[in-house]
């Protein structure tokens, strides 16, 4: 397994960062938000080979590059559907924002949709958001990651991240702002340790991050061996 990191940041959008995505093995990518179609290009991913994309939930930094990439997959003439899974309503939802930025009839727009639904080895798991959002448990070959979305702590993610090689788990807030991860359901550090802990993942990626979160990560993935940072790849 390869994992890429297209990016790592939250919503709260600073330069040099993109926001949170990864791609497995070129094929399967996890959120695509903005500048996600450019970040692949960057890293020189062909995004026509992609085959499936797992979006957790329709909030902007997540979903809403989704409609470049369809739009790049029309023009250039991609040849297999793209597969999306997502919560319920992804595909309404996408559907209106092809509309909404005027998607030219001409355009094949070729897609399969999965709602609330696994797709192959990637099984969803409902997480703990403002609105509805999957974390995904995705297998290939012999290893297991969880990737967690937007979320508060929740005993469904520690379910699907039971034993997991490698757990993604958002960590936007540190746990002085513990009251402004309640108020918007996120995570602090704490919260993260905790789920790391009682689903007995093997490593923790700390995504979804804030200045003061990544500081955090890097103090963190000094003293902690199982600990890393989120950066350039990860070749399994």
């Amino acid at each position: 397994m390869k994992i890429d990191f297209l990016g790592r940041w939250s919503s709260n959008t600073i330069r040099g960062e993109r926001t949170a995505s990864i791609i497995i093995d070129g094929e399967t990518l996890v959120e695509c938000g903005p500048h996600t179609l450019e970040a692949l290009l960057d890293l020189h991913f062909d995004p026509l080979s992609i085959k499936t994309v797992a979006i957790t939930h329709m909030h902007l930094d997540h979903y809403v590059g989704l409609a470049e990439l369809l739009w790049y997959r029309a023009i250039y003439k991609s040849s297999e559907p793209l597969i999306i899974a997502g919560p319920k309503g992804i595909k309404g939802n996408t559907e209106s924002l092809l509309m909404d930025v005027k998607t030219p009839e001409a355009f094949e727009i070729n897609t399969q949709y999965y709602e609330d639904s696994p797709v192959d080895d990637i099984i969803p798991f409902r997480a703990n958001h403002l609105i509805e959002d999957n974390g995904y448990r995705i297998e290939s070959g012999n290893i297991t990651l969880f990737y967690s979305g937007d979320t508060a702590y929740s005993e469904n993610v520690v379910k699907g991240a039971e034993k997991v090689d490698f757990l993604f788990h958002e960590m936007t807030y540190t746990d002085d702002r513990k009251e402004d991860a309640a108020f918007w359901k996120h995570s602090t550090y704490s919260d993260v340790m905790r789920v790391m802990k009682e689903s007995q993942s093997r490593k923790l990626i700390p995504v979804h991050l804030t200045t003061e979160s990544l500081d955090l990560t890097r103090k963190a993935a000094e003293l902690f061996s199982n600990i890393t940072i989120p950066e350039g790849e990860i070749l399994i």
